[in-house]
């Protein structure tokens, strides 16, 4: 009997895409006679979205599409996939070794539309020889902005910054959301459709003022819009401290090699907040609809292949993503990682201490990709010195509303 073909189309570049990808897929085409796996590499997140939905328009979609986490409410408005929750309600024990904080994301309504795939979210990475040169304790990372700021101080000088930064949307959401402060209204759009930007809260100002009061006094090392460049500073020793992905981790160490020991630590939050949490990044997998039963579950074989023990922790120890199912944090080979490289640890533990709050679970809108800009647009205006940090914010939030309501209009969301 013939495979079932399956097309997967994905984001991922680089030797994430090209190597560990590829790797997994032809050993699981190789270890049984049912589903053959076709990975197609579309480009970035935003072309894979674009391409996708010409696609549906052609009548000629991937059953499998892999979408960065801020496209969930624009695939659900679609309405072109089949929401996994079919499957899950037949075989729930699938959920039962699942990190809930990253189902919580994908789960809108009671409904989970897509399986967590490259999840990551952001973390403090530091040099900790520098922290020792400044007289700080490596194993004490700074955990409030006010520590932050006097960490970053110390250890700049001499052609040397503390903080090493780069206008990224990602980490002001991260940040947001350890100050447990929300997005967008109504829930951070999971109790209704969001219909209106909060990012300019006292929260989300507060972090634009750090970063410019930070620019201001010397210790912010500001690469623009240039995230290569600051990965080189941080790499070279010229940035103590800088935040980044935690499915960053494999390519860091190997880029540092022994020029120095690397830390990881959680996100600093302000002085006057209790830790909220990290909201979960990176991306899904959803099935589309339209397929035969036999492709169905063809593609849903492979979808629980891929969140088994064995291959989250193929995915964890090859790149730094976490680990989806939980068992996979027993096998002696991610033990031994962990051993080895704590860091890895750290990034898993910042997870599970988040709070399940609406702020953490992260927003749900449909022109997140325009938010994003507006976001970057007003730490750029921030940074330059030509607004304050709550003139920025506004403006962007305006921006962002706006294109929210047309968004809501287009959809037929009230």
């Amino acid at each position: 009997m013939a495979k079932v073909k399956i097309e997967f189309w994905h984001a991922l570049g680089g030797a994430i895409g090209r190597d560990i990808l590829t790797a997994f897929i032809d050993e699981f085409n190789a270890s049984q006679d049912i589903v053959e796996v076709e990975a197609i590499y579309q480009g970035s997140y935003d072309d894979l979205l674009n391409k996708y939905i010409l696609a549906l328009q052609a009548g000629d979609p991937p059953h499998l599409v892999h979408v960065y986490e801020i496209g969930t409410r624009r695939m659900i408005d679609l309405k072109a996939t089949v929401p996994l929750q079919k499957f899950i309600d037949r075989e729930p024990e699938i959920l039962e070794h699942l990190v809930p904080n990253l189902l919580s994301y994908y789960t809108i309504d009671g409904q989970l539309y897509s399986i967590p795939f490259n999840s990551s979210n952001a973390i403090l990475y530091y040099n900790k020889d520098m922290f020792r040169e400044a007289g700080l304790d490596p194993e004490r990372p700074p955990r409030t902005y006010s520590e932050f700021r006097e960490y970053a101080r110390r250890m700049t000088g001499n052609g040397k910054y503390g903080f090493g930064n780069y206008i990224y949307g990602w980490y002001f959401e991260q940040l947001l959301a350890v100050a447990d402060a929300e997005y967008v209204n109504n829930g951070n759009g999971r109790l209704a459709p969001a219909t209106a930007a909060t990012f300019n809260n006292e929260r989300g100002v507060a972090i634009l003022q750090l970063f410019k009061d930070m620019k201001d006094d010397g210790s912010y090392l500001d690469t623009g819009r240039d995230g290569d460049a600051l990965r080189a500073a941080f790499v070279s020793g010229q940035v103590a401290m800088r935040i980044g992905s935690t499915g960053g981790f494999a390519s860091t160490f190997a880029d540092i090699g022994d020029r120095f020991e690397l830390g990881a630590a959680f996100l600093p939050a302000p002085d006057d907040v209790e830790w909220g949490g990290v909201v979960i990044g990176g991306g899904s997998i959803w099935m589309t609809a339209g397929f035969s039963e036999e492709e169905e579950e063809a593609a849903w074989y492979f979808l629980k292949h891929l969140v088994s023990p064995e291959s989250t922790a193929y995915w964890h120890i090859n790149t730094g993503y976490f680990p989806v199912d939980r068992r996979a944090m027993e096998l002696p080979e991610v033990q031994a990682l962990h051993e080895r490289y704590p860091q890895f640890r750290v990034a898993i533990d910042q997870l599970e201490a988040s709070r399940q709050t609406y702020a953490t679970q992260g927003a749900v809108i449909g022109v997140f990709p325009e938010a994003r800009k507006a976001i970057e647009e007003a730490m750029e205006y921030v940074l330059l010195g030509y607004m304050t940090p709550k003139e920025a914010l506004d403006e962007a939030a305006a921006q962002v509303t706006a294109a929210i309501r047309r968004y809501n209009a287009q959809m037929g969301l009230r």
